[in-house]
């Protein structure tokens, strides 16, 4: 186990183009890094996440999204100080249920082009949400911003997401946003490698399923206060907000440390065959019943691309779209980092959002989706990513018709709310 990241989120001020505040803090989180690592526990990021833009967005000639090029260097200028590793800047609330308005549309343009140009910039868009409900507008934007992503590198996608029911101040990426005046940590943790250590020591044929969940909430009953007995004193000390922490054990691209040998040590099936819906729900109940306060997704992540496991089980074949929205019911995340072709008419990407969203409105839950078009290639190729949180796999294929026209749909439809 270590913590994937300690995220800061605070407003960006329009009177502090500099952003001397922000970067105050960020030298205060040098401190409960190294008091971390002091107590033998390794932090791999330091990230910020501001707030959202809304509906009644302001681009007057002050506001910081007027100047967000302004903002968006310094930003990058702390990522060069080593203050922080990655931030996420300008993500959008558009769950509403009127029309975009003309600055929404401005911003949501604009946003592959700051993504290309600014390199640690990470943004999300949410379009969904049980209070407001589903935003088509919103949908249709977010698959061009995808597409356009797509070329001439396809990579830019890992740092634009599509949310829906993500609440404030998650520290996972590209989702998180900040809401309120305060300043909040909240903390990820890289723990896939616990879960495989639990189920190798309480094999199913050995005990039950409730042994094992009560080794699951007894080892991360002790993360949790391993980690809030560092954080919580350091943010009474220096005036932060400590939010919680996101039970979710995020895997790391090899295969002792992946959620998808986690879910196999369970011993009821390997990833993408018939037991996985319930091996995902029992591991995702498991965390999710922790005796602990928890934020953000905490649950069973999938992220296909980081993912030693469940990246070979999908160049076995044994994995699909259909099956990963599947699994989209019983997981904290969604959709993340999906592999998918380059030649798709837009209205297939924005009918698998719909999708998506509609899982998460039905079951008021938070979801994600991370799609990613390769460029130039079609289903059932390799992706050749050279990163070190990826492991390369099979592009996905979306069982759908390349000419659907939702025009007349649009129309008729700007949103929908049950």
């Amino acid at each position: 186990m270590k913590i994937r990241a300690i995220t800061i989120g605070q407003n960006l001020l329009e009177n502090d183009l500099k952003q001397k505040n922000l970067r105050k803090n960020l030298i205060k989180l040098q401190i409960l890094k190294k008091n971390f690592e002091n107590k033998g526990i390794e932090v791999e990021y330091i990230r910020f996440a501001a707030q959202p833009f809304l509906k009644s967005v302001n681009l007057s000639k002050n506001s910081i999204y007027q100047k967000r090029e302004e903002i968006l260097a310094v930003l990058e200028d702390l990522v060069d100080e080593k203050l922080m590793g990655i931030y996420a800047f300008m993500p959008g609330l558009c769950d509403q249920k009127t029309n975009l308005t003309d600055s929404q549309f401005i911003l949501l343009k604009d946003i592959p082009n700051l993504i290309y140009k600014y390199p640690n910039m990470f943004t999300s868009i949410q379009v969904g949400s049980n209070r407001e409900g589903i935003n088509f507008q919103a949908i249709k934007e977010c698959t061009k911003i995808i597409q356009q992503l797509s070329h001439p590198d396809p990579f830019q996608n890992v740092k634009f997401a599509v949310t829906f029911n993500v609440p404030p101040n998650t520290p996972f990426f590209p989702s998180a946003y900040h809401i309120g005046n305060d300043h909040k940590i909240s903390i990820a943790i890289e723990a896939a490698d616990e879960i495989i250590s639990i189920l190798k020591n309480n094999s199913i044929n050995s005990t039950n399923l409730k042994n094992i969940k009560t080794a699951i909430q007894k080892r991360f009953e002790e993360i949790f206060d391993k980690i809030h007995s560092i954080v919580s004193p350091f943010c009474k000390e220096h005036g932060f907000t400590f939010v919680g922490m996101d039970f979710s054990p995020a895997p790391y691209p090899t295969k002792e440390k992946s959620i998808g040998t986690a879910l196999e040590e369970l011993g009821l099936c390997k990833f993408g065959e018939t037991g996985t819906v319930f091996s995902v729900g029992f591991l995702t109940e498991a965390l999710q019943s922790v005796n602990r306060p928890k934020i953000g997704f905490s649950g069973f992540m999938q992220p296909l691309l980081e993912d030693f496991t469940i990246s070979l089980r999908n160049n076995e074949n044994k994995v699909d779209i259909s099956k990963l929205l599947l699994y989209s019911t019983m997981c904290g995340l969604g959709l993340d980092c999906v592999p998918i072709p380059d030649n798709l008419n837009p209205t297939v990407i924005e009918l698998l959002l719909m999708d998506l969203g509609m899982i998460s409105l039905r079951l008021k839950k938070p979801l994600t989706a991370r799609l990613m078009p390769i460029k130039n290639k079609n289903a059932g190729e390799m992706t050749d990513f050279d990163f070190e949180y990826f492991t390369n796999s099979k592009i996905c294929n979306l069982n759908s018709s390349n000419q659907i026209d939702l025009q007349d749909f649009y129309k008729n439809n700007s949103s929908y709310r049950f």
